[in-house]
């Protein structure tokens, strides 16, 4: 059950121009610096709505004593339902022309809307994407993956295809939208799954125009053991979920008319999905087998060799895949299903 516990009568409220949404979950360590750097903002048109996820520290008094000196916050709070509910429900109040996310344990920069309002603003762009600082001990292999992750690969005001959204992060909090077109086409953080950031990053750009990339580092991501992100253990035990995400992408596509366009993009998201999944799971066969079960749902055409592979229940060669080195699956002879063929970057090329 979530209870509203700061209201603001709508008559007395200025329509914001932006809506920060804030999921918040035993964060009391990091929370005040979190919300600093909110309501010091350069732009002062938001309204700052915290989402109070069942915490058990003391996140909610933390709340509760900038709601009494900021008018502009709102606390939502719920019995703990997880990161995906907290942010819709989040999500349904809010009033703003534009929709941002921040983690709890995280802090922006004091420009990032004023920079991103610009863009949005002047260059009539429906996506504003901005670069990460990846904070905490950066000399780990992890950390280094993340900046890797989230560095950014286009520039500017970008046309966005399946190259774009395959290539972009998935994070929601590294980016500005419009809630209109969220309204519109009924995105929100899938309840029911894990990894939810990939299924409303997909649906939110297949349904967007285009995307201006800042290159400014304007999100602080902090990196820590117990937070949602690295709670492995549980994540770990569902990781064939990547499956499902990227069957409820599929199902979105069809549903808005959107495959003869970006369909070609999934084979390679399933792609992704299940080298996650093979990295992960404690089950390989077990999860090959539901990998070619969903694919068997999707069914699209792809001369990529993991999808031939499913189409032939090859589970040997599935299992064995996510071993193979970055240069075999990206070129490489073989003879598979009675074929001499050339696979160059995962496309399979007949030659006898």
């Amino acid at each position: 059950m979530t209870k509203m516990l700061s209201y603001r009568p709508q008559s007395q409220v200025k329509m914001p121009l932006i809506s920060v949404v804030i999921p918040v979950y035993n964060t009391e360590k990091y929370l005040s610096k979190c919300l600093d750097s909110i309501v010091n903002q350069r732009v002062n048109d938001i309204e700052i709505i915290c989402v109070n996820d069942g915490s058990s520290d003391g996140s909610l008094s933390i709340l509760r004593e900038y709601a009494e000196r900021d008018p502009r916050i709102v606390i939502l709070d719920q019995e703990n339902q997880g990161q995906a509910i907290a942010r819709n429900a989040g999500l349904r109040i809010s009033k703003g022309k534009y929709v941002s996310f921040v983690d709890s344990d995280d802090w922006i920069e004091p420009s990032l809307y004023e920079l991103s309002l610009y863009f949005l603003e002047n260059e009539r762009t429906e996506l504003v994407i901005f670069d990460v600082n990846i904070c905490e001990d950066s000399t780990t292999h992890s950390n280094r993956s993340m900046a890797k992750y989230f560095k950014m690969k286009f520039h500017g005001n970008v046309r966005i295809d399946g190259d774009v959204i395959l290539k972009s992060a998935v994070s929601p909090w590294n980016k500005i939208y419009l809630r209109d077109i969220i309204s519109k086409y009924e995105i929100s953080f899938s309840e029911r799954l894990l990894y939810e950031d990939n299924s409303f990053h997909w649906k939110y750009m297949l349904q967007a125009r285009n995307a201006y990339f800042l290159e400014e580092k304007l999100y602080n991501y902090r990196i820590r053991k117990n937070s949602i992100m690295h709670r492995t253990k549980s994540k770990l035990s569902r990781v064939e979920d990547h499956f499902l995400v990227c069957l409820d992408i599929f199902n979105y596509m069809k549903k808005y008319d959107l495959l003869e366009k970006y369909g070609k993009a999934i084979p390679f998201f399933f792609e992704h999905c299940l080298g996650v999944v093979l990295a992960n799971t404690n089950d390989p066969l077990k999860s090959a087998e539901m990998a070619q079960s969903t694919w068997s749902k999707i069914n699209m055409p792809s001369n990529l060799d993991i999808i031939h592979a499913l189409e032939n229940k090859d589970y040997d060669y599935l299992v064995k895949w996510i071993s193979y080195s970055p240069m075999e699956k990206i070129f490489s002879l073989k003879n598979r299903y009675g074929k001499r063929t050339l696979a160059i970057f995962g496309c399979q090329i007949p030659i006898s």
